[in-house]
């Protein structure tokens, strides 16, 4: 996709898949490579100078990252007051909507492991690695292509630590830690990561609604984190950060989950650490043998 000289009128533009007061998502197929892509094309003149940094930082980081698991940014182009990005098109759509689609919205575990765990957690370590925090990882910002690999998109809150400092809260609040004393760094999406876990498994966020009185739940012997709070004991209500469970969730789930929650920052394991948690241990395998397969193809001449 590299080329000296990007334009619009390289595409036949398609359907728009979104529309929002600064920018717009099409579909699109590239005239000369015959890839399916995104376009995202922001109209400059509607984008406040406050935002301006925003978007810069964005472009920025994701145009360093390579990753299977992350999307890819082919180009970036600046045409009539336009400001285009060329994406990969991942032609299964967001993880949101496919979980809606399951019974009951719910992954069960091998589905879960397999198809989102170990690849987000693959994509998370070396985003971290880099010193990039992604700070909005939600279903609706990870794709899946043809081929159910998972892709990692949505770069707008990302931030470098490295080259800056976090001081304000960021991301979607139902998958943000809204602790006030956490300072910003990568344990933020590791919450993430453990938000994501339990709806995807249990069918909605953990922490939303602590009047659990179906038989269904069980609480894990106290809050997230490790302090119960005063609210573990004597059967009554949960308290505000205890995390409790439906008898399907597995212990290692149930444990993955609540050390991925933990209370304090600094007491959540990163996510290479993750990654060798037991729950994950033949997941991570298959979805490094898929790794290993897919480059060895690509090696070898295939797309």
């Amino acid at each position: 996709m590299r080329r000296p000289l990007w334009r619009l009128s390289d595409y036949v533009i398609g359907g728009r898949l979104y529309k929002g007061d600064v920018s717009s998502v099409y579909k699109a197929v590239c005239q000369r490579s015959g890839y399916k892509v995104v376009l995202k094309v922001y109209s400059l003149p509607r984008v406040a100078e406050n935002a301006a940094h925003t978007l810069v930082r964005e472009i920025r980081i994701h145009t360093e990252l390579e990753h299977d698991n992350i999307l890819a940014l082919y180009g970036v182009f600046e045409e009539d007051d336009r400001l285009v990005l060329v994406l990969e098109r991942a032609m299964r759509g967001d993880l949101f909507r496919l979980h809606r689609s399951l019974p009951y919205c719910r992954m069960n575990e091998d589905q879960l492991r397999v198809l989102v765990l170990a690849p987000l957690l693959d994509a998370l370590s070396y985003l971290h690695s880099k010193g990039v925090c992604h700070r909005d990882i939600k279903p609706e910002n990870l794709l899946l292509t043809a081929n159910w690999q998972l892709r990692m998109a949505d770069f707008g809150a990302a931030i470098n630590l490295v080259h800056e400092r976090a001081v304000t809260r960021t991301g979607t609040s139902a998958w943000r830690d809204d602790d006030p004393e956490l300072a910003y760094s990568t344990a933020a999406d590791v919450w993430s990561v453990g938000v994501l876990s339990y709806e995807m498994l249990v069918g909605f966020p953990p922490f939303i609604n602590n009047n659990y009185n179906s038989g269904d739940f069980s609480g894990h012997g106290g809050a997230a984190g490790g302090s119960s709070g005063g609210g573990g004991g004597g059967g009554g209500r949960p308290s505000p950060r205890e995390l409790c469970f439906p008898h399907f969730v597995s212990a290692g789930g149930r444990d993955f989950i609540s050390c991925a929650l933990a209370e304090r920052p600094g007491d959540r394991p990163t996510a290479v650490q993750l990654l060798r948690h037991p729950w994950l241990k033949h997941a991570v395998r298959q979805h490094q043998a898929r790794k290993n397969s897919n480059n060895s193809n690509n090696n070898g001449g295939g797309q």
